[in-house]
């Protein structure tokens, strides 16, 4: 998590919480890459992190205000996923969360250019609930929807999702 820089809990540990340089993002993803594995950043919302994040050769990021939870008034992620899209897109792979809770908000998500979503509190409740059970149930609900979606809008496949399928609104404020 990118944005961790800014959360008391973690200076109330004792941990230094300050943003991570450039050239040390560089050297955390040779080493992440030097044992096989790739890196992904969460908490990106800016055109310039997610520029730094693909000069450093991270390999993905997610397009995160978790839910809006950690700043006031921080832009929500459709709002800011276009732009990334067009500084980054094909250099890297971009996910997005923050309000994904159906296949509709996943087709949305992918018009505007990310490759792919995260989904988490959709799940938490049915997991507790019904354990894994509860889950697929979830997952195979959002997966219908996005199939319905798909099939309403003519998209064969998740990539061939196009931008021009939404209209995204204008603030006047």
């Amino acid at each position: 998590d990118v944005d961790a820089a800014g959360l008391v809990t973690l200076r109330l540990m004792g941990r230094p919480v300050a943003p991570t340089p450039p050239a040390r993002l560089a050297e955390i993803v040779k080493f992440v890459h030097d044992r096989g594995a790739k890196l992904i950043i969460k908490g990106v919302m800016t055109v310039s992190e997610a520029q730094i994040a693909a000069e450093a050769g991270v390999d993905a990021i997610v397009v995160s205000n978790h839910g809006g939870r950690v700043l006031d008034q921080c832009p929500a992620t459709a709002e800011v996923l276009p732009e990334i899209v067009d500084a980054v897109g094909g250099k890297m792979t971009i996910l997005v969360d923050g309000g994904i809770r159906t296949g509709h908000d996943i087709f949305k998500a992918l018009a505007l250019g990310a490759t792919g979503c995260c989904v988490g509190r959709p799940l938490m409740q049915p997991l507790r609930e019904k354990g894994a059970e509860g889950v697929r149930g979830v997952i195979e609900n959002i997966t219908a929807d996005l199939r319905y979606n798909m099939a309403m809008t003519a998209s064969p496949d998740v990539k061939s999702v196009d931008p021009t399928i939404i209209r995204l609104a204008k603030h006047t404020w």
